[in-house]
């Protein structure tokens, strides 16, 4: 069974083939303040046809969300764990450096993984949203 996240939002600039989109943040979200240091809104770029003031509704499937999570905070987050383990673990007389240095390198090591396989991610398309309805204007 495959879980989507569907979000609908404002198409504010039309550049070509390229959409600007902006999302209002959902009500879950209000206390939060982790997304872009507290902003109300969200822009996404991504291709498609429409004008501006249309409403789109654009979907991601649920497991992207998880995996691009997963990259974002779980990879980092578990080299600088591990870094900071081998590191005291490898250097026990050092003051708590060993550990510092560990992870340090454990977090600069997840982060050159991500960048290096962010091309082939880009390319296949998996973790990107994907437009699937526009409501004009007019309708709304």
């Amino acid at each position: 069974m495959h879980v989507f996240m569907e979000r609908t939002g404002e198409v504010t600039a039309v550049q070509g083939e390229w959409l600007e989109i902006t999302f209002c943040r959902p009500k879950d979200c209000e206390k939060c303040n982790a997304c872009a240091g507290g902003a109300k809104t969200t822009i996404l770029r991504i291709k498609g046809k429409a004008s501006v003031g249309d409403k789109a509704v654009v979907h991601l499937p649920q497991s992207a969300v998880t995996r691009a999570s997963t990259l974002a905070y779980g990879l980092p987050l578990g080299g600088l764990m591990i870094g900071m383990l081998l590191g005291e673990v490898l250097f026990p007389n050092s003051n708590s450096m060993g550990g510092i240095l560990g992870g340090v390198i454990g977090l600069i090591i997840p982060a050159v993984i991500i960048r290096l396989t962010e091309q082939k991610r880009q390319a296949s398309g998996s973790l990107k949203p994907r437009i699937i309805r526009i409501i004009p204007a007019d309708e709304t």
